[in-house]
Parts: structure tokens; C-alpha cells; sequence
């Protein structure tokens, strides 16, 4: 942060450390909601530090990005405070995320949720049900999520996907691991997901959407070697240059509405993952986000 001659600089803790002109949330297009809650993981936990991590390597991000030759940032993006998780249960959780985004939504932001654990998704989904007549979801995931319940619990990130299913229409990226009952459900109900090795396929598929879309990220679609930091690894996943080139036929052929980036479970002293999440965050925002709306 630029100041008069002779004083200390500080360097705001907020995504991508930007100066007030371009975070206030007077001035800013984008709203970043960060949400450190965890509390249906199953195998790792810690993705509650997600958000923190992120926003950390944000702030070490040069904000020309080269491939697409624009500073994103000049929408202005504003980074709410870490909003406090709701205990009592996931479904509270998920409804109290739903109330804030469709706050910024009324108030015509564009909303980035940092996670946490994947069933958060759930709620700036309702939100923008809310807010728009149709409505399509985009799952980038290595996992279905097809669970009606898992561990006693109808809103486990496990069962992310099948609730997401029930209100928009969907289509699972990236998607290599599911049980042979979310296998039945996900074919009887005539849910389209693309394995990395048929991503290519992606175009086949837009069209079947709404023109409006929401895009959910868990990190974990990412493959291990270079996504390592995350709750639950698969291997096989996809590569920076797959997710990205995705990224860009969505924004080609739909308009999306909002997004978030989830299950990142930092690992201290590896901070590559960190920086990747919040550099795909950041060129999301540069591909979604049209400075004109």
C-alpha cells in the first residue's frame, strides 16, 4: 500500500493485498467470503485453514496475468472478514453461508466462497437459485459426491453433488472415484460426468445447460502431484493446463453467475498448493468476471 513519503507501508491482509481503491467493498465487483469450516470431513481434516492459506499466497501473486493479459484485480475485489462457523450442524452451517451470499447477491456482487469443506457449496448455490430462474451447476471434483447420506449425515461433503442435483441441473468434471450406489443414482438420473481422460468432450455438454452457471472447485481434481494438500487424494487427476483450458469454454459459452474453491487442507511448509488455489482463484476471476456488468 502506497503511502506519503517517509511513512511505513502496510500490506492489508486481504486477497491479493490490494490497496483500498480496488478492496473497499464500496468500490469492489467482487466479494470473497471466506468460510473456515470443516466439520464433515472424513478422512483428513483441516481444510478450516483453507481460506487463511489462500488468501496468504494471494497476497505474493504478481496481478498482470500474462495469459490472459489483463490485471483482474481492476474489478476490484473486496475480502469479507473470515466469516464464524456454525457448530451445531452442517445443514445450519450451509443455511447461514446461503443468507450471507444472497445478501452480496441483492446487492449485485459477484461472490467467490473460499472452503472448507465442500458441502458449503451448497448454500451460494440456494442463494443463487434464488436469484436467477435457471440455473446449472459445474462440479470440478475427483469425487461424485453422490451420497443420499453418509456417516449419519445428509449434508457430508460426500453428499455434496446429490444435493446440488436435486436443485440445478449438473455436470461432474474431472470425476474419478464414487461408490456403485452414487454409480446408479448418478446413471439413473442422467447426471453427465467427464473423467479426466474425456474432459475433451466438455463442448458436447455446455450445451445442455442453462445459460447461467455456477462453478464449484474441489482442489482434489487436481492431481496429487501437484495438488497434495487436500482431505481426500485420488490419483489420476487433472493438470493446471486441463483445468484452466476448462475454465476458459465455460467462460466461452455460459455466463457464470458465482464460484467457489474448496478442500484445500494446507500443509505447513509446502506452500506450492496454497499458491495454486489462490492463483486459479484469481483466474477465474479474470475469466468470469466482465468488468462491463
Amino acid at each position: 500500500m502506497s503511502t506519503t513519503a517517509g511513512e511505513p507501508d502496510f500490506i492489508p491482509f486481504n486477497f491479493g493485498a490490494l490497496e483500498e481503491s480496488y478492496s473497499s467493498l464500496e468500490n469492489a465487483r467482487v466479494v470473497i467470503l471466506p468460510v473456515p469450516y470443516d466439520g464433515t470431513a472424513s478422512y483428513l481434516s483441516g481444510s478450516r485453514d483453507g481460506p487463511h492459506a489462500i488468501i496468504s499466497a494471494s497476497r505474493n501473486m504478481e496481478l498482470f496475468d500474462d495469459d490472459l493479459g489483463v490485471e483482474p484485480f481492476s474489478v476490484g475485489i473486496h475480502t469479507l472478514p473470515f466469516l464464524d462457523p456454525v457448530t451445531s450442524s452442517p445443514d445450519e452451517m450451509v443455511q447461514t453461508v446461503s443468507g450471507v451470499v444472497s445478501a452480496y447477491l441483492r446487492g449485485g456482487k459477484f461472490v467467490v466462497l473460499l472452503g472448507g469443506d465442500h458441502i458449503l457449496s451448497v448454500g451460494p448455490v440456494a442463494a443463487a437459485k434464488l436469484e436467477y430462474d435457471s440455473l446449472g451447476v459445474i462440479q470440478f471434483d475427483a469425487h461424485a459426491d453422490l451420497r443420499e447420506s453418509y456417516q449419519g449425515s445428509r449434508m457430508s461433503h460426500a453428499c455434496t453433488g446429490r444435493r446440488l442435483a436435486e436443485m440445478c441441473p449438473l455436470l461432474q468434471l474431472g470425476t474419478r472415484s464414487m461408490s456403485r450406489a452414487e454409480q446408479e443414482f448418478r446413471s439413473s438420473a442422467g447426471i453427465p460426468f467427464l473423467p479426466p481422460q474425456r474432459t475433451r468432450e466438455l463442448s458436447a455438454h455446455l450445451g445442455n445447460l442453462p445459460e447461467k452457471v455456477y462453478v464449484t472447485v474441489d482442489v482434489d481434481v487436481f492431481d496429487p502431484s501437484i495438488m497434495p494438500s487436500v482431505g481426500t487424494p485420488e490419483p489420476g487427476g487433472l493438470s493446471w493446463a486441463e483445468v484452466t483450458g476448462l475454465v476458459e469454454e465455460i467462460a466461452a459459452r455460459k455466463e457464470v453467475v458465482g464460484f467457489d474453491v474448496t478442500e484445500l487442507r494446507p500443509i505447513p511448509g509446502l506452500v506450492a498448493p496454497d499458491f495454486l488455489a489462490a492463483k486459479l482463484i484469481y483466474r477465474l476471476i479474470g475469466r468470469f468476471v466482465n468488468p462491463s456488468r
